[in-house]
């Protein structure tokens, strides 16, 4: 961090009587400088677990040095593991020492987790901890030691022996009162044993946000009154627990222990990063402030609380509230017991499993490297090289990567209060909250495929890309339903949704952030006749408070899914507006999470942006729009092959603004050196396995004639996922260094108000061009500028081939970039490029008589005329700003 005049919140609760620590750990912290930076500013110790590890070793070349030496030896990937882990914490150790020292031992330590394997057994526990506390050899560790019924007297026994020990796992007032007394115990007994008390230290992990997830679920589940519960119950639990400490250190037992130099076993508040995404991102640091405490926060969360957390005392001397929530939670039928049973089970379970993918990620690392296997992301940039290499050392001496993901508005814009960055990157850290959110977007996928055969989705743009992505990368999984993206307005394709299965096995997800998009309102209120107002059939995906939501409840809808308002519909791939989708057809979003915050770790704040994939890829992306190269033309493996559809949102709505902008081309078959001029950079994604000669060979004969070539590797369609997030970040790096607000969208409205009054004023449609207007249309396309086909057709199979002919054939002729997409899909996606962007677009419209419209309930027009007056709007928008456009009737002037 940068030096401060001013006291950080940190610093400021310490003067509370609260620590904070950092519940992460990884060496490229300990070597960049930033934990020293974090130290500091008030920071006073740090927390690991094998999750922490697995994603750190995993995400990133932090130990690849190291493993690249020890890959043929013989030790084991746990040997090896151990090894990493153990330097590491002996590092960060050295690092808190003079925290430690100045405290007198009461503060500045840094836990490294026996095995979580082990957590039933108490022998091997022990042999494990002290193994730990040898080897890393500093009086400032803590082993952790997950507090269970075995773990219990192995935390007694370690600590009468004089080791430091951090209880995990904590989720009962019961539980935590058990490993108190075993730390009382202890010190009595080494007091009886003429030892030393004064340097003994504990912690109890007492986790909170995990239980807001179980109890809320549970409160869910039996509704009614209880309902007004939900977020409460985490922290009454944890009051609770504060205020059974406050007795003990009050009774005459530890006074006396208290006098011979005994410290408390302060209480560490655990899972302190907000899982629900309805819920403020610093509920769990704000509501738990109060003296003799520790709050362990993730990056992000630690982050926030910086931004715009509270600093005043907030653990209640009264507890009488807390006492009242814990009681109508029980006498409700939740039985908090269980509940809590069931979170320590989990835990175990989560800890044990991340343990086996480290172990795993160990042994592919060790192979890959063994191997000499390429990079994941590589790149020959050719003649922007020099202007990349100057742009990657800028963006690391303003420290855009950290400062990205500190939320700071002026990486885009001077001023701070620029509308629409600081309230739109939710995305940075909404993998994590929605990881919270799998178990019950499990049960819920589970609901529906025992009811349903098949889901259609009614939605556009952000709402409605990701999940065509995810269908058309995974399908449906043996037994779950298969899924329909409704994007298009023409009567032919909602007719197709409406008869593609049987509408009472059905789901509708009607998918809107701002919940008032007018296509999804007009499908919904289509499907809500069709279906006879069943509210079971429906499903609302949307941010809170929208009339979507209100919707939903007036309607009945069997669900309705809240979205973290800070997020835009582009960058909501790993929100619930994808996710939602993508469980109900049975992709394992576990696993698609896992590699995004893999590939987030890979990006994290102090990565040097040399090593940072998407720092990298942005720069590129950024600077070859600076030099004129600025069509981004994918070259995607046949498994991924749709991932296009979404990036060009993505990287077009982003950019394409004040006149500036990256043109995406996807689905543009790849052709020789001499059809392309000097205005692209190729973006190369090869999934293993799906190798193709012909294909790489082009990509040789690109790379040869001067074109600038990224190279990006995708071990399996799960790193989908990653990829979400590094075009994400990537996107909003090529953002600032074109200098624009890559969040909002300033010119997408216009065509919407086009729309609107074309409807109002039912005016006659603007007349089709004659074969040689379009002649001289194509005439007047210069190398260096773009021809954009926007189809208002149905999106068929036959009209997809027919399109891509007429596509390839002009690429070809006139030696452009060329965009395809169906209408009104693209408004939504490539739209706002289309006239906020460089002035080197040309406009082929292609429309299609309706002579079979459909009625819309409830409005005065069809889909058929909602169509037309979208394709009318958005032409007039164009040609109101100067933009070559003409419009034809269907496609056969283009296949003369």
């Amino acid at each position: 961090m940068s030096e401060r005049t001013t006291q950080t919140s940190m610093q400021a609760l310490l003067e509370l009587g609260q620590s904070v620590w950092l519940d992460y750990l990884r060496r490229g912290m300990l070597r960049s400088g930033e934990l020293q930076s974090l130290i500091d500013d008030g920071l006073r110790g740090m927390t690991s677990n094998p999750t922490i590890f697995e994603h750190a070793i995993g995400g990133s070349s932090d130990y690849d040095d190291e493993l690249r030496g020890l890959a043929p030896s013989r030790k084991s990937d746990l040997e090896i593991f151990e090894r990493l882990a153990v330097e590491d914490v002996r590092q960060a150790a050295d690092l808190f020492r003079p925290a430690y020292e100045a405290t007198a031992g009461g503060d500045g330590f840094v836990s490294l987790e026996v095995s979580p394997t082990l957590g039933r057994d108490t022998e091997k526990t022990i042999v494990e901890a002290r193994r730990l506390w040898a080897a890393v050899d500093r009086p400032n560790l803590m082993i952790k030691v997950p507090g269970t019924k075995e773990g219990w007297p192995a935390i007694e026994r370690l600590l009468t022996e004089g080791i430091n020990i951090n209880i995990t796992l904590l989720f009962s007032l019961e539980h935590y009162r058990q490993v108190a007394e075993a730390y009382v115990r202890a010190l009595e007994s080494r007091v009886r044993g003429g030892k030393s008390i004064d340097r003994l230290a504990s912690v109890a992990s007492f986790f909170v946000s995990r239980v807001d997830t179980e109890a809320d679920r549970r409160i869910e589940a039996k509704g009614g009154a209880l309902l007004d519960l939900r977020g409460k119950v985490a922290i009454a639990n944890a009051q609770l627990a504060y205020a059974w400490f406050r007795d003990l250190l009050e009774s005459p037992r530890w006074q006396r222990l208290a006098s011979t130099g005994a410290r408390p076993q302060r209480l560490l508040w655990a899972s302190t990063g907000t899982k629900n995404p309805g819920y403020s991102d610093v509920l769990y640091v704000d509501s738990l402030i109060g003296p003799d405490t520790i709050n362990t926060m993730p990056p992000a969360t630690l982050q926030l609380f910086e931004d715009h957390g509270t600093v005043r005392r907030t653990l209640p001397e009264d507890t009488g509230e807390a006492h009242t929530i814990m009681e109508r939670l029980t006498g409700g039928g939740v039985d908090f017991d269980d509940a809590a049973r069931a979170l320590e089970d989990e835990g175990i379970e989560k800890f044990a499993k991340s343990f086996e993918t480290l172990l795993g990620v160990i042994a592919s690392k060790r192979k890959a490297l063994a191997a000499q296997t390429p990079p994941s992301h590589s790149g020959v940039v050719q003649a922007i090289d020099p202007a990349v290499a100057k742009r990657l050392t800028a963006v690391d001496a303003a420290q855009l990567p950290k400062r990205i993901w500190a939320r700071d508005p002026t990486v885009w814009k001077d001023d701070p209060n620029t509308p629409e960055i600081r309230d739109r990157l939710g995305w940075l850290t909404v993998g994590k909250a929605m990881a919270q959110q799998v178990k019950p977007l499990n049960a819920f996928s589970n609901e529906v495929r025992a009811e349903f055969s098949r889901v259609v989705l009614c939605g556009m743009g952000g709402s409605s890309l990701a999940p065509e992505v995810l269908w058309r990368t995974f399908g449906a999984a043996p037994g779950y339903p298969s899924l329909h993206v409704l994007d298009s307005t023409d009567p032919r394709a909602v007719r197709q949704a409406e008869r593609g299965g049987d509408l009472t096995k059905t789901l509708f997800i009607v998918s809107s952030k701002s919940g008032t998009t007018q296509e999804s309102d007009s499908f919904f209120r289509y499907f809500w006749e069709r279906t006879g107002g069943r509210g079971s059939q429906f499903v609302a995906i949307t941010d809170p408070g929208t009339p979507l939501e209100k919707l939903a409840g007036e309607r009945g809808f069997r669900r309705a899914f809240l979205n973290p308002p800070d997020i835009g519909g582009r960058y909501s791939a790993l929100s619930f507006f994808g996710l939602v989708p993508a469980a109900l057809i049975g992709v394992e979003v576990e696993t698609l999470l896992h590699r995004a915050h893999r590939m987030a770790e890979a990006c994290a704040a102090w990565v040097p942006t040399l090593e940072n994939p998407a720092a990298w890829l942005g720069a590129i992306l950024g600077e070859g729009a600076l030099a004129g190269r600025d069509k981004a033309t994918f070259v995607l493996s046949p498994g991924i092959a749709s991932f296009g559809l979404w990036a060009e949102q993505l990287i077009a709505e982003s950019t394409g603004k004040e006149g500036k902008g990256i043109l995406p081309v996807a689905d543009e078959p790849l052709g020789r050196p001499e059809v392309y001029g000097e205005d692209r950079v190729f973006v190369s994604m090869a999934l293993a396995g799906e190798a193709d000669a012909g294909i790489e060979s082009r990509l040789a004969e690109l790379e040869k004639a001067g074109h600038p070539l990224v190279h990006l590797r995708l071990d399996d369609r799960y790193d989908v996922g990653q990829e979400f997030f590094r075009w994400e970040f990537a996107t909003a790096v090529a953002g600032a260094v074109l200098g624009i607000n890559p969040f909002d969208q300033p010119n997408v409205a216009e065509s919407k108000a086009n729309t609107k009054a074309v409807l109002a004023k039912r005016s006659a449609p603007s007349p089709a061009a004659s074969a040689p207007e379009l002649e001289k249309f194509l005439a007047g396309i210069k190398p260096g500028h773009y021809l954009a086909i926007m189809a208002y057709l149905p999106p068929t199979p036959e009209n997809d081939r027919r399109l891509a002919a007429i596509r390839l054939r002009l690429r070809d002729r006139l030696r452009i970039a060329t965009t395809l997409g169906y209408g009104p899909r693209f408004l939504h996606s490539t739209g706002q490029l289309h006239k906020g962007g460089p002035p080197v677009g040309h406009f082929l419209q292609i429309v299609d008589r309706v002579r079979d419209d459909l009625a819309i309930p409830g409005e005065p027009f069809g889909f058929g005329e909602l169509e037309a007056a979208q394709a009318e709007g958005d032409l007039v928008a164009l040609r109101g700003r100067g933009r070559p456009a003409i419009r034809i009737d269907d496609l056969g002037l283009l296949e003369q």
